[in-house]
């Protein structure tokens, strides 16, 4: 439901109930072996996870949005990291018992100058995750994500981009805490060959901060984790529009696409 006070505020009341199903994969019952400690295996009695979300937003012209929200979910989808009798780590999916998230968001859209345009988002979520099958182990966190993007005109040939992102103390499973991250990205564009195309030189995670770091809670163990990747990168890129403009038609996948994308996604 919405409701538009007056030509610049608006305010809007959301709710909705929502079902989701696990990739078939994740259902396969067999053992993959990582190595001599550690095997992975699905999850056959994996069920969907049930949710209700209700959100109270306000909107003032484009500029600011905010908005609050709650949601609770039964049987919560979570990597489980558990301990055989004889020590070896079975890493699993499955389902924690109770989610509950509230969430404050602002969204803001400013130009100061002409040539500068800035979009920003704050959003803050208190998470709590309480047990699974067989065991009562619970877990919250306080968690800020910060993301900013930057565009910039520059004598009305080269266009400029600087964005960035920030995420404090997370969790988005049950037993894993990450610790914070982040990344600042940068791009300079220009048009060539009369308009028609565009020559674009980018980088990407400029400072190399964008690691995957955090700590593991086990049934009978404590683990530290640090993943690195190429996550610094230099893009140059070409692209060419020839040919007239044509509309796409849109193509819905149908009332069999929630399936599709169950069989597809194994990940």
């Amino acid at each position: 439901m919405s409701y538009e006070a007056d030509s610049s505020n608006t305010f809007t009341v959301t709710t909705g109930r929502r079902i989701d199903r696990p990739a078939f994969q994740k259902l396969n019952p067999f053992v993959f072996i990582i190595n001599k400690y550690t095997y992975q295996t699905g999850n056959p009695f994996f069920l969907p996870q049930n949710s209700w979300n209700m959100e109270v937003s306000h909107q003032y012209k484009s500029v600011l949005t905010t908005a609050i929200s709650y949601s609770i979910i039964k049987n919560y989808f979570s990597q489980l990291f558990l301990t055989d009798t004889s020590g070896i780590l079975i890493y699993s999916e499955g389902n924690v018992g109770r989610a509950k998230n509230i969430g404050l968001s602002v969204t803001v859209q400013v130009s100061p100058f002409k040539w500068w345009s800035i979009n920003g988002q704050a959003m803050y979520n208190h998470k709590e995750l309480k047990g699974y099958a067989g065991n009562n182990y619970g877990s919250n966190v306080n968690q800020l994500h910060l993301n900013i993007n930057n565009q910039f005109r520059i004598n009305k040939v080269y266009t400029a981009e600087l964005s960035g992102f920030y995420t404090t103390k997370a969790r988005n499973d049950l037993q894993e805490l990450l610790y914070p991250t982040g990344q600042l990205s940068a791009g300079i564009a220009r048009p060539v060959l009369k308009k028609k195309g565009s020559l674009k030189i980018s980088v990407r995670d400029i400072f190399f901060t964008q690691v995957m770091e955090g700590f593991t809670q086990f049934q009978l163990a404590e683990e530290y984790f640090i993943l690195r990747r190429d996550s610094r990168v230099i893009n140059l890129a070409f692209s060419w529009r020839f040919g007239k403009a044509q509309k796409q038609d849109r193509r819905s996948g149908g009332g069999a696409s929630d399936e599709m994308e169950r069989a597809g996604n194994g990940s």
